[in-house]
């Protein structure tokens, strides 16, 4: 039957790469109760983390290894939010940043 009051888990963290260059990084979660994730993504590929429970999503960080050096991506923050989808893009020459990646459907 469920419980009343209980909160839903939100979905895994993913994050898409969309450069051409591996990036590392940190997912980091509101409360000290949740553990902070690491991530390593090679490009073109999503990195999925493997649970979350109900922490709220506050920075993600990236650091995106180039031939020119190690570039540090402008990160995502929020003051806490449940969205799981992000992505890394390049928004300029040695530019990246890491976005929320918003779902094109629209709702009816």
């Amino acid at each position: 039957m469920g419980c009343r009051g209980c909160k839903k888990a939100y979905p895994p963290v993913q994050i898409v790469n969309s450069t051409s260059f591996n990036v590392s990084g940190k997912v980091e979660y509101a409360s000290f109760l949740c553990s902070d994730d690491n991530y390593n993504v090679q490009r073109d590929e999503t990195w999925t983390a493997t649970s979350r429970g109900v922490c709220l999503v506050t920075r993600i960080t990236a650091t995106v290894k180039t031939p020119s050096g190690n570039i540090t991506a402008e990160p995502y923050t929020s003051s806490g939010t449940s969205f799981s989808k992000f992505a890394i893009i390049q928004v300029g020459v040695n530019k990246f940043q890491v976005t929320r990646v918003v779902n094109s459907k629209r709702r009816v």
